[in-house]
């Protein structure tokens, strides 16, 4: 991608000094926003371009001025991928840098500062396509993500590179790309950003839907006794089909392989910061009774037997031993 253009220049969209034309452009491809520049200093055009992709849409933009773009609540899911320059996200405080993106999912507001002469790129995903990757039935999971992915993380680096081809193709075509074609694009896009929001619901459990964060909830919070299915059954009040297909859809996994990769996070915990715990007494606190059985597991969860855990401890150099603290008591 040239760095002194702005993408997908030949749709043009808006080339004006005009901020009303520009908002108007805005408001009749994505959803309405109010734009307000904060500075004032000559007659410089802003320049708004466009890509369709089957029923998503990518611009290219750039402002002549520092400007403000407010939304209300949005009804799609929308990304920006900055090119050059700065934006700062308002709803989270924080500037949004070179090669990083910022998430603003349907139930939020976008809510951006651009400076002067910033080039970006602004995803607006189709809202049913979205579902239809994802394979839920609403998107009111992602009601509470407003997320900046940085420009060293996969998921950004994937999806400017595929960016980047796009708007090699685009010239190539000189914006004639066809139908088929951008639906490929759409697909491939669509299918990135699903793997991102698939991590956002591992990494954040706040987005689950309520009967699974409840059953995630529970587990943590009874870690030490031991469990299955049906208690989950029990506390949720859901069908085993449901619950296991929560699992699946939000986590990536069942429940039973969910309370077992916690329970053996809780015994690397303990054997990682406790030199004199046997790794019997760490294995029978999580409710592991058969110690072979829990070592073949452990060994296959985390790449090392326990006592190699264990041994790691005991020669850290951050840890005291045993009679030096007595000695030190």
């Amino acid at each position: 991608m040239n760095e002194k253009l702005v993408p997908f220049r030949y749709n043009v969209g808006v080339r004006s000094p005009d901020f009303e034309e520009a908002k108007a452009f805005i408001n009749a491809h994505i959803e309405d926003r109010e734009v307000a520049p904060l500075s004032s200093s000559g007659r410089a055009e802003n320049l708004l371009t466009l890509q369709p992709l089957g029923s998503s849409s990518l611009f290219g933009a750039m402002w002549s001025e520092k400007v403000h773009i407010q939304s209300e609540t949005q009804k799609t899911f929308h990304a920006v991928l900055v090119l050059s320059g700065n934006i700062y996200c308002k709803s989270l405080d924080t500037n949004v840098p070179v090669n990083s993106l910022v998430l603003t999912a349907p139930g939020k507001q976008a809510d951006l500062i651009w400076e002067k002469g910033t080039r970006a790129v602004v995803m607006s995903l189709a809202r049913q396509k979205l579902l239809d990757t994802l394979g839920v039935p609403d998107l009111d999971f992602l009601r509470q993500t407003n997320a900046i992915i940085p420009g060293d993380h996969q998921d950004a680096l994937l999806l400017r590179n595929g960016i980047t081809c796009l708007a090699q193709q685009h010239e190539i075509c000189e914006g004639q790309i066809a139908p088929s074609v951008q639906s490929q694009w759409e697909g491939l896009l669509l299918s990135q950003f699903a793997n991102q929001l698939h991590r956002e619901r591992q990494e954040n459990p706040s987005i689950l839907p309520g009967r699974i964060r409840l059953a995630t909830e529970w587990i943590r919070a009874h870690i030490h006794q031991p469990m299955s299915v049906c208690d989950l059954l029990r506390v949720t009040g859901a069908s085993r089909r449901s619950v296991e297909s929560g699992f699946r859809t939000y986590l990536n996994t069942t429940p039973a392989k969910f309370i077992l990769c916690h329970k053996l996070k809780g015994v690397r915990e303990l054997l990682s910061s406790n030199p004199d715990l046997s790794i019997g007494d760490a294995a029978f606190s999580f409710g592991f009774n058969h110690l072979s059985h829990f070592t073949h597991q452990y060994q296959e969860a985390f790449g090392e037997l326990p006592s190699e855990t264990l041994r790691q401890c005991r020669t850290s150099p951050v840890v005291v031993n045993k009679k030096a603290r007595l000695d030190s008591a």
